[in-house]
């Protein structure tokens, strides 16, 4: 499935020219067209280029030796069309499932993703899986599939200081150290994942992170090692919104036995999910030990 705002079409270009000026081959009237006549060897740059070379001057042919033909990508939704020839793979995730993930799709069209099966504080997606530290994986082709951190996390992780990515590929478990407050999550995903892409982007804006955790906050692309493994881990449908549903609760009472009494409780409405207010209020220790509770697979242990 591609972008429907990926196009491909073919081009024309001068050889010679020193700036490549790329035109689309669209049916236009060329007539008049220096390349396309009978008047091209009237051309200074051809002129120049067979004085340059000592040739004799050129087989007359339809149109101009040096004008040339080339398939050539482009993203109709860019404010600025730039061609990108078909053999670079500069636009590969255009014709991948993965341009959900794209910043100038999710601009373009209107992004859902509070599509729960049923009414929830924490939004829950359906057509994504969950693991029990939080993170979630989206299935987009037979082979590749999307990571990143739900809303849970994101919503009490809130302002986030810095993300660094301790894994950008090759086959491992996708890995990153969030700072929060002074104080380090490091966070991995449970399978092994083949991994081809990491969203670098957010090393210079990991407010994305939170911010819109299902969309451009997404982590890392790749293929898992054992498919089957991978979904044995996640949590789907119903059964991943009665968890998420649990885990505001068991939040709710974990957070209640560490906050300081009297604390304006309209930060954290009971059953609603956190807010990272609730972060002030605790000590370092407590936030270390919210993390290990909640984020830390079994044998993940913080940095």
């Amino acid at each position: 499935m591609n972008c429907p705002f990926f196009k491909e079409q073919r081009v024309k270009f001068c050889s010679l020219s020193g700036y490549r000026k790329m035109i689309l081959l669209d049916g236009a009237d060329t007539a008049h067209e220096v390349c396309s006549g009978p008047s091209y060897p009237r051309c200074p740059l051809l002129k120049r280029a067979a004085t340059a070379g000592g040739a004799s001057a050129p087989v007359r042919s339809v149109v101009c030796p040096s004008l040339h033909q080339s398939l050539v990508q482009y993203c109709t939704a860019a404010a600025f069309r730039k061609f990108v020839p078909a053999s670079e793979p500069a636009l590969l995730r255009c014709g991948r499932p993965a341009y959900r993930y794209c910043d100038l799709y999710r601009a373009t069209v209107t992004m859902d993703a509070s599509d729960s099966d049923r009414p929830s504080a924490v939004p829950v997606p359906t057509h994504l899986g969950y693991t029990r530290n939080h993170m979630w994986m989206d299935q987009i082709s037979a082979r590749q599939c999307q990571i990143g951190i739900d809303a849970f996390l994101a919503g009490v992780l809130g302002s986030v200081d810095q993300l660094a990515f301790l894994t950008v590929s090759g086959l491992c478990r996708p890995t990153v150290v969030i700072t929060v407050k002074g104080v380090d999550l490091r966070l991995a995903f449970p399978v092994r994942i083949q991994i081809t892409s990491a969203n670098l982007y957010l090393r210079a804006e990991p407010a994305r992170l939170t911010a819109d955790p299902y969309g451009a906050g997404w982590l890392f692309e790749g293929e898992p090692e054992e498919a089957n493994r991978l979904e044995r881990t996640v949590f789907r449908g119903a059964e991943a919104g009665s968890w998420m549903s649990e885990e505001s609760r068991r939040l709710d009472r974990w957070l209640r036995q560490r906050v300081t009494p009297g604390s304006d409780s309209s930060f954290f409405p009971a059953g609603k999910g956190v807010n990272a207010s609730w972060l002030e209020h605790l000590s370092r220790e407590d936030v270390l030990s919210l993390f290990d509770e909640f984020f830390l697979t079994d044998d993940i242990h913080r940095r």
